[in-house]
């Protein structure tokens, strides 16, 4: 059965939708499907700017994924992506798997979104 989970994340910033795999975990859709991952990061390329930090273009160092108010790092999520190194998270914005050491124009100040924070959040309501 199909079931829906709600994550509460700071500032009302929009939640994937997410369904339970058959690994039983709940993950939205572009964590996934590697070509609808690969069709958002297209797009985050080009409508966002989204592109390492070296490529020439006004950049400030503490202004990478890693560090974006929308770069999903949560446990629940790093299960998701599958990826056990850190170097990855999932843009809540743009729906797509990024690198923390990247960059791209929607950067938010107040990042990442970590267990640890959501916790936080569920505590206080």
């Amino acid at each position: 059965m199909a079931g829906i989970m709600i994550t509460i994340i700071p500032d009302g910033m929009p939640v994937d939708q997410m369904e339970e795999t058959e690994e039983g975990y709940t993950c939205p859709l572009p964590t996934q499907d590697e070509e609808l991952n690969a069709e958002n990061r297209e797009m985050a390329v080009e409508e966002h700017n989204y592109r390492e930090p070296n490529t020439g273009v006004s950049f400030r160092s503490d202004q990478v994924c890693g560090s974006c108010a929308m770069f999903n790092q949560t446990d629940d999520m790093l299960e998701c992506l599958g990826d056990e190194s850190g170097n990855t998270g999932y843009c809540q914005s743009l729906k797509f798997a990024c690198m923390k050491e990247n960059t791209c124009d929607e950067w938010a100040e107040g990042g990442p979104i970590t267990s640890d924070l959501q916790e936080e959040y569920k505590d206080n309501l």
